[in-house]
């Protein structure tokens, strides 16, 4: 994947996406389009930040991401990690690149992790998870993580098991990638990465859902969310973006409403038992939650959830 950009094609029979690998190895699109046949979306490598400060540009970046748009392909850009310089610089630097180029709300980011430098596999994976952590921040949408299975097996990636993963498995066939823990669903399988190209096919059956996905964030209209809340109310965001409100009802439960996809679900009771006053909610990790609430016997229950708020136990 170093020093290449990846282009995916349209849908294929089991609803993938699929698509190739080309950067400045195969020039700007006039000289790979032919190679890479069909394809509705890519993603551009941009950045390398190197050990010594030296500050790598895809010289082709701009002309295959201005391509793309003009095109109406979907995008994603992408940086090279070397966990040996600064997170915070390698990031500044990324985005540097990519405002001069301009960044759509359907474009997509991704983080290349593939390379030690030398450091431990716990010192990779923090820099790797502030790095995620901070391009989620300032961009408003959920960074893809690229690496090979050994990479990830050798525990590089203990805690980026809630970015979306993009898999290389070229050992395994086309859209059946072996997914390394600590995911359990992999978003875009690389299966080929020899030859002039590499391929690979995302777990997408449009390309509407795959920029849905990967691009910004819609936020909670939070205008008037109805309900017949009488209490406080307490709220929590997880980092995938779901949010959820809660607060003490007229019927004296706990009541919550949970904003995912683009939508919220509506008013329902998550209390056990009716309350006294309102709650309050935690957000621990990826999903984890806590919800606290007195009950009418004085009592302060604490309720657990580790799907962003689905259920509570």
């Amino acid at each position: 994947m170093l020093s290449r950009l990846r282009a995916l094609a349209t849908s294929r029979p089991g609803g993938f996406q699929v698509g190739v690998d080309v950067a400045v190895y195969q020039g700007p699109p006039a000289d790979w389009r032919s190679a890479a046949g069909k394809f509705s979306w890519a993603a551009v490598k941009l950045t390398e930040l190197e050990p010594g400060g030296i500050r790598y540009v895809n010289p082709d970046a701009a002309a295959d991401w201005h391509w793309l748009r003009s095109h109406d392909k979907g995008r994603i850009a992408y940086l090279f990690g070397h966990p040996s310089v600064s997170a915070a610089e390698t990031v500044s630097f990324f985005l540097g690149e990519l405002r001069k180029l301009g960044l759509q709300d359907t474009d997509g980011v991704a983080l290349d992790l593939e390379t030690a430098d030398g450091r431990t596999a716990a010192e990779v994976d923090a820099w790797a998870l502030a790095v995620l952590e901070e391009l989620q921040r300032k961009l408003g949408r959920k960074p893809l993580l690229y690496t090979f299975l050994s990479f990830a097996q050798e525990g590089y990636c203990a805690r980026l098991g809630h970015f979306p993963l993009w898999i290389a498995d070229p050992s395994s066939r086309k859209g059946h990638p072996r997914v390394p823990a600590p995911w359990k669903h992999w978003t875009i399988h690389q299966w080929v990465i020899t030859g002039p190209i590499d391929r690979d096919v995302a777990n997408y059956k449009s390309q509407q859902a795959m920029r849905h996905d990967l691009g910004k964030t819609k936020e909670p209209d939070l205008n008037n969310l109805g309900g017949s809340i009488v209490g406080p109310l307490a709220s929590a965001r997880w980092p995938s973006g779901v949010t959820m409100v809660a607060g003490l009802a007229h019927n004296g439960f706990i009541q919550a409403n949970r904003w995912e996809s683009g939508k919220w679900g509506g008013w329902a009771n998550v209390s056990k038992s009716k309350a006294k006053g309102g709650p309050s909610l935690v957000t621990i990790g990826a999903d984890q939650g806590r919800l606290y609430y007195t009950d009418t016997e004085g009592s302060v229950i604490e309720l657990d959830s580790s799907d962003s708020g689905k259920t509570w136990n």
